[in-house]
């Protein structure tokens, strides 16, 4: 087995390459100047070189002020860079071929973002309704992806692995949970059997509730205080349906 990730040095990307080493999994994770995400053929030749079994795209612009103002940034890295790592996987399974090759199989990291929070505990099969840039960036991933035949699209949400505010919301509710617990799992689905769309998380809580099981002295806080005067869309309830 072997696995190629993008956006290595991302907090996903560095969660999942701890993981492969404890797993003895052999990976490739290159740098950006190795694999520029938005040059085709940066992507293409170093996907072809290792020729690996498996690739996980990590690879965004996830800061949201950053999308918010620099849309175009976002858009190369977010959506043709995601477009590139389909062209490259489908490339290589083409140039393989002759060997009896297995097509390699395209895990895309999405976001719980592409849901619109009016409602929560959204299915795999929910209609998307993404309302900022950014989330609209990875619904656009995510539809790119499903037209290579050999998908894995992963709907989810961590955060490090720490809490990083000192208040959090009582009344803000997702299936989002911290990076090392949410990396073996991701790492679990790349290497299994599933293809198509899954969510991957925690059940449904408020930030509160993740908050308090690693910094017990987190301060309540009401999404109430700034619903009204935010540049983007606050969601209320982004949590996903999660199988036991």
């Amino acid at each position: 087995m072997k696995v190629f990730i993008t956006g290595g040095a991302g907090l996903l990307g560095s969660n999942l390459i701890s993981e492969l080493k404890k797993r003895g999994i052999d990976y490739f994770a290159p740098t950006s100047s190795e694999c520029n995400i938005i040059d085709s053929n940066s992507v293409s030749r170093s996907i072809y070189n290792y020729n690996p079994d498996v690739v996980i795209h990590c690879a965004a612009v996830a800061k949201y002020k950053i999308v918010e103002t620099m849309p175009m940034k976002a858009i190369l890295t977010n959506v043709v860079g995601t477009c590139n790592v389909i062209i490259a996987c489908e490339s290589n399974n083409l140039n393989f071929k002759t060997k009896n090759k297995e097509k390699i199989k395209l895990v895309y990291i999405s976001s719980d973002h592409v849901f619109d929070g009016k409602k929560g505990n959204y299915k795999t099969t929910d209609k998307i309704n993404p309302l900022s840039k950014y989330a609209k960036t990875k619904a656009s991933g995510e539809l790119a992806v499903r037209i290579y035949d050999n998908h894995l699209v992963i709907r989810t949400s961590f955060c490090g692995k720490e809490f990083p505010f000192d208040t959090a919301y009582v009344d803000k509710w997702s299936s989002q949970d911290y990076v090392d617990l949410i990396a073996p799992k991701i790492l679990d689905e790349a290497l299994g059997n599933n293809n198509g769309i899954i969510n991957v998380g925690s059940k449904r809580r408020s930030f509160f509730e993740l908050a308090k099981n690693r910094r017990p002295d987190v301060n309540e806080g009401s999404v109430s205080e700034i619903v009204k005067t935010s540049d983007v869309s606050i969601l209320i309830d982004t949590s996903l349906e999660i199988g036991d």
